[in-house]
């Protein structure tokens, strides 16, 4: 099987060091790319929760005159979940607790480019 570049980006998100899991989601909520070290099967209302947290984001943002949406911090006890928008797209990332989300911004950047390309293609 050959792996796309959306599954080759995401694969290489996952594995950068202090990266748990990597979700790639639509607004609709249909999973469109997952990936985790831990636990291999999907969480199954994963995609719909993911799209509600986005969608819900964007629209307190422009509530409170705030501009647009640019990402989700969700801070837990053992670590950080990132959420980006990207077009149609969502991306999630679950990240262990005390690593610089900087130091990951440039492999997400990656997904999104991906994701760019699928829709280019498609």
């Amino acid at each position: 099987m050959v792996e796309t570049e959306l599954e080759l980006a995401l694969k290489e998100l996952v594995e950068t060091e202090g990266v748990n899991a990597g979700a790639v989601v639509t607004r609709d909520g249909i999973m469109v790319g997952f990936l985790n070290k831990h636990t291999p099967e999907v969480v199954s209302p994963l995609s719909s929760v993911v799209a509600m947290m986005a969608i819900t984001a964007e629209k307190c943002t422009r509530l409170f005159k705030k501009g647009d949406m640019e990402e989700i911090i969700t801070k837990a006890g053992g670590g950080v979940l990132l959420t980006e928008p990207c077009g149609e797209f969502i991306i999630v990332v679950a990240v262990d607790k005390g690593v610089d989300l900087e130091s990951i911004k440039h492999r997400m950047e990656r997904v999104k480019d991906a994701i760019r390309g699928m829709v280019c293609k498609g």
